[in-house]
């Protein structure tokens, strides 16, 4: 185990393109409706393009539910956007797969750490994917959009969660895809990982300085077992 790590007690993770590939089918849905840009881009660029609508969509949304609160304009934005709604359509009824050693991971990490997960989906569509692949019971803490006021890439979920755990934050770590992860993570005084299975790239995973980049979640038996 990697020195820095040694302390480790918990491992929280984010679900989308951690844990469920369901960030590239999202991708090649958004791809679908970019086809009539073919004449002037090719497939890798239109689907970078996508990837970064998907990313900036996240964290505007995340980061606008904080300003309109601070501004005091949360109740007349929730009469006109319901923050349920929006969710809602961010959580597709879609059945989504598991990334490759995803199973395998979770098996092994759980003998040796408690586990949590720290998801944007709305407690439904959590529940559904837990039950989907029979992971419920690997998971002693499990925090959606709907469990605190504030979600990633503020701190209170990832805070939330290491309470439920009853594990110092310091001993935490943040697992995710998506510069929201790390910068959540760091926000709440835990050590990051970024995967490169989801949205999240190198550059702006190292940008985030995320303390671990590894290429998908099984890489992580080789840095913590």
């Amino acid at each position: 185990m990697e020195q820095s790590l040694a302390g480790i007690e918990a491992i929280l993770f984010d679900i989308d393109g951690t844990l469920s590939d369901s960030d590239d089918q999202i991708i090649e849905q958004i791809m679908k409706h970019l086809r009539f840009l073919h004449f002037l881009w090719k497939d890798p660029v239109l689907q970078k393009f996508a990837r970064n609508i998907v990313t900036l969509s996240m964290t505007f949304f995340n980061v606008t539910f904080h300003i309109i609160d601070q501004l005091g304009l949360d109740n007349f934005f929730v009469k006109l956007f319901p923050r349920g709604v929006l969710l809602e359509k961010k959580d597709s009824e879609k059945d989504f797969g598991l990334i490759e050693g995803v199973e395998k991971t979770i098996m092994m990490l759980y003998e040796h750490y408690k586990l949590g997960v720290v998801s944007a989906r709305n407690e439904a569509g959590v529940s559904r994917f837990l039950h989907q692949f029979s992971l419920e019971h690997y998971f002693s803490v499990v925090v959606t959009a709907q469990t605190c006021y504030y979600t990633k890439p503020f701190p209170h979920p990832l805070l939330y969660a290491a309470e439920k755990l009853a594990v110092p934050p310091e001993k935490c770590l943040m697992v995710g895809d998506t510069i929201v992860d790390i910068m959540a993570g760091k926000a709440a005084g835990m050590k990051t990982v970024g995967l490169l299975s989801g949205f999240g790239t190198l550059k702006e995973l190292r940008r985030a300085a995320a303390d671990f980049i590894l290429s998908s979640p099984a890489d992580l038996l080789s840095l913590l077992v």
